[in-house]
């Protein structure tokens, strides 16, 4: 009896092999595939083992567990899901690796979860080499083939070989628990990536801690508080800073005319727009991301502070609402009291493109209507140099072209002509915003949620900055920020405007996690729950 019960759990540990080989090996590649590679890529051959070892546990285990299942159906329903969802997982992590030359992390969960449509199809024209569409065609197409043969095939392994097999199994077991802090970055990281990302709440006011803000006099607090939030903006294509190329006219004259001013050494958040928000827009910061006492959500954030103050909130947007979650930024939104997003149905079809000199036409009538004697705090979300750079403008901004460029690589030059036309199409956009509240007590602040990195790390890479390289991480945080005073305001609140001029000229760094301090600071408060806020300000840490 206990030959027949050894017999019998031989036979269903080698079921794996002897009937599910193909679903094994296809299983191992999707899950275990890119990591190897990128191992073999980096030389390091150690781990290469280590990843190749806990891969092969993972793919016999999961194919054993399905191999038990009755009926026939449902084990072949189920054996293509598994390789539906594992085969997107391979995609996904062959584009970072072999494309961004990065592992998946909780930055690309976002951007992933929080794209729409419209974004997919930019990505898919510009952002997907040719190459990387081959290969993944020909390898799921080979795949495809071997499936279909192994249904008229016997495409197992035999009595001898599945027993070899299966006595590497325990071996396996053993390497990849040796190393399991290298080998537990694999399939499994990236799904519990995927649900941190998917921290986000439906409703931001459930989660107002009424902050205790402290110092405040209504009449040092200007009428309108103005944030223009831009979009993938590097500092380094901005003729503000001296770049070669005219891309800030408009703000150049205003800035000539003293009026707005401009700040050196600022650094974004983050890289991405949804990290950077997260930052940018409360008092969650890095050092409590590197906790896990509270969500960042549950911190105070502007909008919250704002209102608290008594200022009326609103927010327009040319940005999509979000993606398959309530992306960063549509939370803060509506949290205001009123929201405007206002990209079209089917934008970026075609001719029928969302610009945001829609931002213009649809806060000009909102601007009249707003009250001498309130406060404001209106913040606009734009479009910006999101990519594809050449959707981002109209053709008659097109000043740029390929010629511009004669010392840049023959690849690089639309590209860039494309990218600086979106800056000399922002400039002017941000200039017509700032222009709307000229006779008003009205201080307004531009800055991107995130720099870009144009070439500068790679000759084939354009895009977010990355975080595993150094110089693209700089290109990707490296952004410009100005802040512009009406002459109302320069007059209602002279020591404010003092410290606007005196802090511009300083090269101190600063990072944008620190804005809600900075627009405490520019409203008079002097405290948020006990913390200085001018010890984080712009306007200050900076004399």
């Amino acid at each position: 009896m206990a030959t027949n019960l050894l017999h019998s759990i031989t036979r269903s540990l080698l079921k794996p092999f002897r009937e599910h080989f193909l679903f094994l090996v296809v299983f191992f590649i999707f899950t275990a595939g890119t990591d190897i590679f990128r191992q073999i890529g980096l030389h390091n051959y150690t781990n290469t083992l280590y990843m190749a070892a806990s891969g092969f546990c993972l793919a016999y285990a999961v194919t054993l567990l399905v191999s038990w299942i009755k009926p026939q159906k449902l084990k072949t329903i189920l054996q293509s899901l598994l390789l539906l969802i594992t085969g997107i997982s391979f995609i996904i992590n062959f584009y970072c690796i072999f494309y961004l030359d990065d592992t998946f992390d909780k930055d690309y969960a976002l951007l992933l979860l929080e794209t729409n449509p419209n974004e997919i199809k930019e990505f898919m024209t510009t952002m997907l080499p040719w190459w990387m569409v081959i290969i993944l065609g020909a390898l799921f197409l080979i795949l495809a083939f071997a499936w279909r043969a192994s249904r008229r095939r016997n495409m197992n392994l035999g009595p001898k070989g599945s027993l070899i097999a299966l006595v590497l199994v325990p071996m396996c077991l053993l390497v990849a628990v040796n190393k399991w802090s290298i080998c537990k970055y694999g399939t499994t990281h990236r799904f519990k990536e995927f649900v941190k990302a998917y921290d986000s709440p439906y409703n931001l006011k459930q989660y107002y801690s009424h902050p205790s803000i402290t110092g405040l006099d209504q009449n040092e607090m200007p009428g309108d508080v103005v944030l223009i939030i831009g979009e993938s903006f590097a500092r380094f294509h901005s003729s503000l800073y001296g770049y070669d190329k005219l891309t800030n006219p408009k703000l150049g004259a205003l800035r000539d005319s003293s009026l707005l001013f401009t700040y050196d050494s600022i650094d974004a958040a983050a890289a991405s727009t949804s990290l950077a928000f997260r930052y940018m827009m409360s008092t969650y910061s890095h050092a409590d991301a590197a906790s896990t006492a509270k969500h960042w959500y549950e911190y105070p954030s502007i909008i919250e502070m704002m209102q608290q103050c008594g200022y009326g909130c609103y927010w327009f947007s040319t940005q999509a609402r979000g993606g398959l979650i309530n992306g960063s930024a549509r939370v803060f939104a509506k949290a205001c009291d009123q929201t405007w997003f206002l990209q079209r149905p089917g934008s970026n079809l075609g001719n029928n493109l969302t610009l945001d000199e829609l931002l213009v036409e649809a806060s000009a009538p909102f601007v009249d209507t707003l009250s001498s004697t309130n406060h404001h705090f209106v913040v606009y979300h734009m479009m910006g140099s999101h990519f594809d750079y050449s959707m981002r403008y109209p053709q008659q901004y097109a000043r740029y072209t390929a010629r511009d460029y004669p010392n840049h690589l023959e690849s690089q030059r639309d590209i860039l002509a494309s990218y600086d036309n979106s800056i000399l199409y922002n400039d002017e956009i941000v200039y017509e915003l700032i222009e709307l509240y000229r006779d008003r007590d009205a201080v307004v602040i531009y800055m991107p949620d995130h720099g870009q990195d144009m070439f500068r790390s790679a000759p084939d890479y354009y895009m977010h900055g990355r975080e595993n390289d150094p110089v693209s991480y700089k290109c990707g945080v490296e952004i410009p920020f100005m802040i512009y005073m009406t002459p109302a305001f320069m007059q209602r609140h002279p020591a404010t405007a003092q410290s606007i001029i005196d802090g511009h000229g300083n090269g101190s760094p600063w990072n944008s996690e620190d804005l809600p301090y900075t627009i405490l600071d520019l409203i008079g408060a002097r405290g948020i729950n006990g913390q200085d806020v001018q010890a984080h300000s712009v306007l200050t840490t900076r004399h």
